[in-house]
């Protein structure tokens, strides 16, 4: 099992402003900059190689202080040229909001950056926020139709030289990747997160892999899982590979210290979400091909923002890994006794925790929790 950190970038204490900006009032600027945002989280990622992870993660998010970072492929560049050994990763890319061909290419040269000797794991979805889709000039209600033809040409770009394709949103005729893809697995075995039944069915036809999302309670996981692997092979795709697990972090010296970190961050952190994604208004869940998120199985509670609020406060703070650095080995140890993944990828940065905060958790996490779960990178748990 390998280990990887993920930033949040969050400018949580922006979102009323943010908001009362959307509305039409008058507001000043922020209280805190973006730009002091991404120094204090930029500089905590140059750790990431020297502490000893295995790999950086990022995301994609636009057009809201929710998750700053607006081209997860870019980001990760940067970081290529700037380290040697660390692999990379996004949870996730979001295919709808793409052109294929430019996607492809910027995916080929950070291939390039990296060298042979290093991995990108490509994780994909298909978006949810309403916003995100305005800023980019995407149909909420094609994201389905797009995210299939923006894989459909991504493969055909990493394992073909030319090729042509007729799509509904994308058409191609003789088309051709240069500089050719290092590794064509990056795309032919990406993998999917997913907030949905429907979804983790369809991603699994895809033939993707395994990749966890932060609202979906353990038990349900586990039962996906199973399902999604069954599909999967079904469809002929094979086994897939063992899943990516995505957890946030805060782990301090005191116990004390982390519970109340960790209901408070954990707890601010849903409560961007609800804002992002407009859980309990008419912006959530309302676009075709996203009724599953006002019946069932998104895991937002009833539908209401209070409930929301509740119900995924409540899931991060019981399957986080917070605590004191033993308490963070345990949870580890048992999260992957129970879900067995390839990597175990920690985030940092929810709500309004400081970059002290972070640093010190991330410090702790890599010098005194990591030496104590190092057994778990050399064998693969069996599932109990």
């Amino acid at each position: 099992m390998k280990f990887g950190v993920a930033f949040a970038f969050q400018n949580y204490g922006d979102w009323d402003r943010f908001l009362a900006l959307e509305r039409g009032e008058d507001v000043g600027p922020p209280a805190v900059s973006d730009y002091q945002i991404w120094n204090e989280q930029i500089a905590l990622a140059e750790l990431v190689e020297p502490l000893g992870f295995d790999a950086l993660w990022t995301m994609e998010q636009h057009a809201a202080p929710y998750l700053m970072v607006c081209d997860p492929t870019q980001f990760l560049t940067y970081f290529a040229a700037r380290t040697r050994r660390i692999d990379f990763g996004s949870m996730i890319t979001v295919l709808p909001w793409h052109n294929p061909i430019r996607l492809a290419e910027q995916i080929t040269m950070l291939q390039y950056i990296m060298g042979r000797d290093r991995r990108y794991y490509l994780g994909v979805g298909r978006g949810l926020a309403r916003r995100n889709f305005h800023a980019m000039g995407v149909d909420m209600d094609t994201s389905r139709e797009r995210f299939n033809e923006v894989l459909d040409v991504l493969q055909l770009a990493f394992s073909q030289e030319i090729f042509s394709y007729e799509g509904q949103f994308f058409n191609y005729k003789n088309v051709s990747l240069r500089p050719r893809p290092l590794d064509p697995d990056v795309v032919l075995g990406a993998y999917a997160a997913w907030t949905t039944d429907t979804s983790m069915r369809k991603f699994a036809e895809r033939g993707l892999h395994p990749l966890t999302t932060l609202n979906r309670t353990m038990e349900t996981y586990l039962q996906e899982l199973e399902v999604f692997y069954q599909v999967r092979e079904g469809a002929g795709h094979g086994a897939g590979e063992r899943p990516i697990f995505e957890a946030p972090l805060y782990c301090c010296e005191s116990e004390q210290e982390a519970r109340e970190g960790a209901e408070q961050f954990f707890r601010e952190y849903i409560d961007s979400v609800v804002k992002i994604y407009e859980v309990g208004t008419e912006g959530f869940g309302t676009a075709k091909g996203y009724e599953d998120y006002r019946t069932k199985g998104s895991q937002f509670g009833d539908g209401s923002a209070q409930d929301a609020m509740e119900s995924l406060t409540a899931k991060l703070v019981r399957d986080a890994i917070w605590g004191t650095p033993e308490q963070c080995a345990e949870r580890i140890v048992s999260i992957a006794y129970r879900v067995n993944p390839s990597q175990f990828v920690v985030l940092l940065g929810l709500g309004s925790m400081s970059a002290a905060q972070m640093e010190k958790s991330l410090r702790l996490y890599a010098e005194e929790v990591m030496p104590r779960v190092a057994h778990l990178r050399s064998r693969e748990p069996a599932v109990a």
